[in-house]
């Protein structure tokens, strides 16, 4: 084999390897014509992560929102220049996030699922709501609710969101899944806030049915948002 062809040959087994060591499958995100927001929708299994590279300029604001029927199912957001150090990490802010870019260039939306559930093959089917604007717009037309993004202040109540169909969420005694589970609620579901707490890498609020102080309870953060309720 002439020296030209084995040089070839070498490259193009590094690359190969190295894209199979990665495991990391990309897809480049384009918006349609005239609109600042898409949906991708996407099937994950085992360690097989997505990254879904868009676009973006400094200054700009972006919301992100994932939707799995698996808990275990988390996004980050890389910034431009990044493999592996996030600006937002799903696994312990929840599966949403909103804020101004920092950077212009390839931001990156990291699909994947946490380490125990790729050890054992697990897969999910999920959504992906993806938001790009200039400040002003965002400002006017992001929805009213954040997710329980805080360990202290935030709103004085909740409402239960992103739950599977048909499944309930566990109101626990204490911040685990440990924990007895002394009720269940389901979306749209209104909670008042009584703080929230880390434990381990998952946030954790105290929550209370508005009508009955005395059924207190602690919920999974992420699936929580704001509420507008007045009482």
């Amino acid at each position: 084999m002439r020296p030209s062809a084995l040089c070839l040959s070498l490259f193009l087994t590094l690359a190969l390897t190295a894209q199979a060591a990665d495991g990391i499958r990309e897809e480049r995100v384009q918006f349609k014509p005239g609109t600042s927001q898409t949906t991708l929708k996407g099937h994950l299994r085992g360690d097989g992560d997505v990254d879904y590279l868009l676009w973006a300029k400094a200054g700009q604001h972006m919301t992100v929102e994932l939707h799995s029927d698996n808990p275990q199912n988390y996004f980050n957001l890389l910034p431009p220049g990044s493999e592996d150090a996030a600006i937002f990490v799903g696994s312990s802010s929840g599966n949403r996030f909103e804020g101004t870019l920092p950077d212009s260039g390839d931001y990156r939306v990291r699909v994947y699922l946490m380490r125990a559930a790729a050890r054992r093959d697990k897969s999910a089917n999920y959504r992906i709501d993806i938001h790009i604007g200039s400040t002003n717009l965002a400002q006017s037309t992001a929805p009213a609710g954040d997710f329980a993004d805080g360990l202290s202040g935030g709103p004085d109540f909740w409402e239960v969101h992103g739950v599977p169909p048909g499944d309930t969420l566990n109101l626990r005694a204490g911040p685990s899944t440990h924990e007895r589970v002394v009720g269940e609620i389901g979306n749209g579901s209104v909670m008042r806030n009584l703080g929230c707490r880390m434990s381990g890498e998952q946030r954790w609020c105290q929550v209370a049915r508005p009508e009955d102080p005395g059924s207190k309870g602690w919920v999974a953060g992420r699936y929580l948002r704001e509420s507008s309720y007045q009482p």
